[in-house]
Formats: structure tokens, C-alpha cells, sequence
């Protein structure tokens, strides 16, 4: 592979990297879907997990 086709993808790969970088940061946290997040839900009690769902419930309508 050339230079030129080398640089062209590493630009391609560097913008589209960006891009996804700058949407996490204005993604709110309840769509952040990952495994910390998977384990922080699981953590409390039942009790309030449903209090949990039901905030994030009122905050979807």
C-alpha cells in the first residue's frame, strides 16, 4: 500500500474516531450502555431497582 492510500485511511479512521469520542461525551448516562453500567444496576437492591426504573421511565416521557 502507498503512502497516499495509507495516510488517507489513517485520516478516515482518525476522523471517524473523533466523531465517535465526541458523541460519548454528549450521550446521556442512561444510554450508555456497558459493562460498569450493567454492574452498578445490579448492585442495589431490589427495592431500588424499581425506584431506579421507574426515574428512568419518567424521564423517557
Amino acid at each position: 500500500m502507498d503512502d497516499g492510500a495509507e495516510q488517507a485511511l489513517l485520516g478516515s479512521w482518525m476522523a471517524l474516531f473523533l466523531i465517535f469520542a465526541g458523541r460519548k461525551f454528549t450521550q446521556p448516562i442512561k444510554d450508555d450502555i456497558g459493562d460498569k453500567s450493567v454492574f452498578m444496576f445490579n448492585a442495589p437492591s431490589e427495592e431500588e431497582k424499581r425506584s431506579l426504573i421507574q426515574r428512568l421511565e419518567q424521564q423517557q416521557q
